[in-house]
């Protein structure tokens, strides 16, 4: 085990942490709740990590692995908001949630070179899936919060 890529891991999830937190801290409502929720997990998830213990699937945001699957591939089919990159004029919530959803992107990335065997194999890939399927909820929400917005 290279205890350097672990050590990676770890700060990778704790920087996950911290923007979650960040963003649940300028949020209210529905979305407050789905974030902490997402806060709860990666906190579940560095544990599992640690203990070297399996994870095991929670729905997120009230969404199962398909159902977020479904929500983040076709946005406008159950939103009525295509795909979109934020801009400034979006506002801090989404430009916090994109913060927030590209480190669980990056902690994703981190879990593939840390945990793959020298062949390439993954050693541990519910680490990855989760962190995959954590990504993609951010990113519902901030389309979501697009659509609240009422902006294009």
């Amino acid at each position: 085990m290279n205890y350097r890529m672990v050590f990676s891991m770890i700060g990778r999830l704790l920087l996950l942490e911290a923007a979650l937190l960040l963003v649940a801290a300028e949020t209210t409502g529905m979305i407050r709740t789905q974030l902490e929720e997402a806060l709860s997990y990666t906190r579940y998830l560095l544990g599992q990590e640690v203990l070297e213990q399996p994870i095991v699937c929670k729905a997120l945001g009230g969404m199962d692995e398909k159902q977020i699957r479904e929500r983040s591939h076709r946005p406008q089919d159950f939103y009525g908001k295509p795909h979109f990159m934020p801009e400034p004029e979006d506002g801090p919530a989404i430009a916090a949630l994109n913060r927030a959803r590209c480190a669980a992107r990056a902690a994703e990335l981190q879990g593939v070179d840390t945990f793959s065997d020298r062949d390439g194999c993954p050693t541990r890939p519910d680490i990855v899936q989760a962190l995959n399927r954590m990504s993609s909820m951010l990113y519902i929400l901030m389309i979501r919060e697009k659509a609240r917005q009422g902006r294009k």
